[in-house]
C-alpha cells in the first residue's frame, strides 16, 4: 500500500495548509497516531521525491536542474530532535529553508542563474510544517515564535491530540495560531475504496455481492476503527499470511490471523 490516496482528510488539509500560507497564520493540526498526519504532510510538499536528490550525505543537489515539477511548491517540512539543543534546531531549519530555495532557484533558472537573481536570494520557502511538535519545549516554541514575528517563516505545528492545550500554556504564540484542524481517522466508504483500489493491484477482488468479502471488510474496519496506519500494517500480514500458505482468496479468518501477530491495542 505505497500508493497516496487523496482522501476527504487529505483535502480538507490541503485546503489547510494553503489557508495557512495565504493568511499568513501560523496552523495547528492534531489527530490519533497512524491517521495520516505525517503522510500527508509529507505527499504535500513532495517530501519523497525531493528526498531522492539528495547526495549520500544528505546533501540536497541544487547544481542540477531538478525533472521533478517544484515551480507551486514552497512549503518544507521538518522534524525537530529531542536530543539536538534549540540553537541547532533553528540552524538546521534556516539550512532546510535555504537548500530548498536554491533548488526551486534552479529548477526556475536552469543552469545559468541571472545575476539579479543571485543578489535578490530570495527565500521560497513560505511555509514550513513542524511534526511531532510535542518533543519541543517552551525554549524552542518560543524561538520559533521568533521567526515567525521576524518574517522568516511561517509555521505549521502537527502533534497528538492534546497538543492543543500544551501549547495554549504559552499564549504569546497561542495567540498567533489561525487555523485548527483535526486530522480525523477514516470513514467506512474511505476503508471501502481504498482496500478495494489497493487489493484490486494484487488481483484479489473485493465484490459487493459476496458475503465472504464483506466479510472481509467488516472485520478489517472493526480491528483498525478506520486508523490508516493500522489498516496498513494489518493488510501486509494478511497477504504474507496467505503467501506462506499459497492462498489466492483472503477471508475473515487471514484477517483474525493477521491481527493476532500485530500489536493493535483497543480500537475506539
Amino acid at each position: 500500500m505505497n500508493k497516496f490516496i487523496c482522501t476527504k482528510q487529505y483535502r480538507q488539509f490541503e485546503e489547510f495548509c494553503k489557508a495557512c500560507h495565504r493568511d499568513r497564520y501560523i496552523g495547528l493540526c492534531y489527530g490519533a497516531a497512524g491517521v495520516g498526519k505525517t503522510e500527508s504532510a509529507r505527499h504535500y510538499t513532495k517530501w519523497y521525491q525531493i528526498e531522492s536528490y539528495r547526495d549520500v550525505n544528505g546533501l540536497l543537489n541544487t547544481g542540477v536542474k531538478p525533472k521533478m515539477h517544484v515551480g507551486k511548491l514552497n512549503t518544507i517540512l521538518y522534524t525537530p530532535s529531542v536530543l539536538k539543543p534549540v540553537r541547532d534546531m533553528i540552524k538546521e531549519i534556516r539550512h532546510a529553508q535555504r537548500e530548498f530555495s536554491l533548488f526551486k532557484e534552479r529548477y526556475i533558472y536552469g543552469d545559468e542563474i541571472p545575476d539579479h537573481a543571485r543578489e535578490e536570494n530570495r527565500n521560497f520557502t513560505d511555509l514550513v510544517i513542524i511534526d511531532e511538535v510535542e518533543r519541543l519545549r517552551h525554549q524552542g516554541l518560543e524561538h520559533l515564535r521568533e521567526l515567525y514575528d521576524n518574517g522568516e517563516a511561517n509555521f505549521i505545528f502537527i502533534g497528538m491530540p492534546g497538543i492543543d492545550k500544551m501549547l495554549a500554556r504559552f499564549p504569546q504564540l497561542y495567540s498567533r495560531i489561525g487555523f485548527i484542524h483535526n486530522f480525523k481517522k477514516l470513514d467506512t466508504t474511505e476503508v471501502k475504496f481504498i482496500l478495494q483500489y489497493h487489493l484490486s493491484k494484487l488481483n484479489i477482488d473485493i465484490k459487493d455481492d459476496s458475503f465472504t468479502d464483506q466479510e472481509v471488510m467488516a472485520a478489517i474496519i472493526m480491528s483498525t476503527g478506520g486508523n490508516f496506519r493500522l489498516i496498513n500494517r494489518l493488510i501486509k500480514q494478511s497477504l504474507r499470511i496467505m503467501k506462506v500458505n499459497y492462498m489466492t482468496t483472503i477471508t475473515k479468518e487471514i484477517i483474525d490471523a493477521a491481527r493476532s501477530c500485530l500489536l493493535i491495542g483497543e480500537v475506539n
